[in-house]
């Protein structure tokens, strides 16, 4: 009698890859990969990882977790008045939503 039944979708074993997924893992790969190059060049080439941040361990987070807003951070602090203030807050806060997007679309692909 259970054979007349048919699987329900969320039971099917196989997933087809498709271009759609393929083309948003580049994206999102390149999404991950520029803001941690420049962090890398921030940290080799300058001081301002240094100055914007207290210690490594928030750039390590930041590299690992959120880079586009500690890219964003180091980059509105070195920009002219060792802080961030006025209008450069909403440059970190689209650095954040970067970041947001990345996680979200990238845990979206994997479904």
């Amino acid at each position: 009698m259970s054979d007349s039944f048919s699987p329900l979708p969320q039971h099917e074993s196989q997933r087809e890859l498709g271009t759609g997924r393929i083309v948003l893992w580049f994206i999102l790969a390149g999404v991950a990969f520029w803001p941690r190059l420049w962090i890398l060049g921030f940290w080799i080439f300058g001081s301002q990882l240094g100055r914007a941040f207290s210690g490594w361990v928030v750039v390590a987070v930041g590299f690992v977790f959120v880079p586009w807003l500690t890219l964003m951070y180091a980059w509105m602090w070195s920009i002219g008045s060792d802080g961030v203030v006025g209008w450069e807050w909403f440059l970190v806060a689209a650095g954040l939503l970067c970041d947001l997007f990345f996680w979200v679309a990238g845990r979206r692909s994997l479904r």
